[in-house]
């Protein structure tokens, strides 16, 4: 089912701060795991997010009486006022999410198929920065098949982010850059000699 954005944006816009402190919140859970160390493969860490932003999820919204955490048919997300369904998942640049190209997975990408009665389909879509350390990109989408049709960016619309720095007092530099790594050669003066010239004290 197709939505525009300005309808989603008057609709969810309540939520976007929820929506972005649970994936980052999902990611810290990641990050303090003792799997980060040893990923092998980062489905791992796709999973684990995945896992832990549903478990809060049901925790932050439990008597909520719009928001829910809810499986219909193979996917779990958000339902939103029984007209949003609103999965999370990792994506690209490009900000499409992968998945194996199943029979019900081409479905769920295809915004003309109506999978649930009436209840719009969105992806609620993270990206990490190079290193993966740090989520750098949350936004909600309408995806039609390989095609972003509208995305709006949580972290811009949100100030989440901003309420999650701490500042740190900035400590001025003591001496010049170059002075702090290149260190001056010691003088080469000879100490004060005492005693008698053969060198006996």
């Amino acid at each position: 089912m197709l939505v525009s954005e300005k309808e989603v944006e008057e609709s969810l816009k309540p939520y976007f701060d929820d929506m972005v402190r649970l994936v980052n919140s999902a990611f810290t859970d990641w990050l303090q795991s003792p799997f980060a160390a040893s990923m092998q493969d980062a489905k791992v860490r796709a999973n684990v997010i995945w896992n832990q932003f549903l478990y809060h999820a049901k925790a932050h919204f439990d008597t909520d009486s719009v928001v829910r955490v809810e499986s219909m048919s193979h996917w779990s997300g958000l339902v939103v006022d029984s007209k949003y369904f609103i999965r999370m998942k990792k994506a690209g640049p490009k900000m499409l999410s992968r998945n194996y190209p199943t029979r019900s997975a081409v479905a769920f990408n295809d915004a003309s198929v109506d999978l649930f009665d009436g209840v719009a389909r969105l992806e609620l879509i993270y990206g990490l920065d190079n290193l993966g350390t740090a989520v750098d990109k949350i936004v909600l989408v309408q995806r039609h098949r390989n095609q972003i049709l509208w995305a709006l960016d949580l972290l811009r619309l949100t100030d989440s982010t901003k309420q999650a720095v701490i500042p740190m007092p900035v400590q001025p530099p003591t001496s010049a850059p170059a002075t702090r790594v290149i260190k001056p050669k010691r003088a080469q003066t000879a100490a004060p000699k005492t005693g008698t010239k053969d060198g006996k004290q």
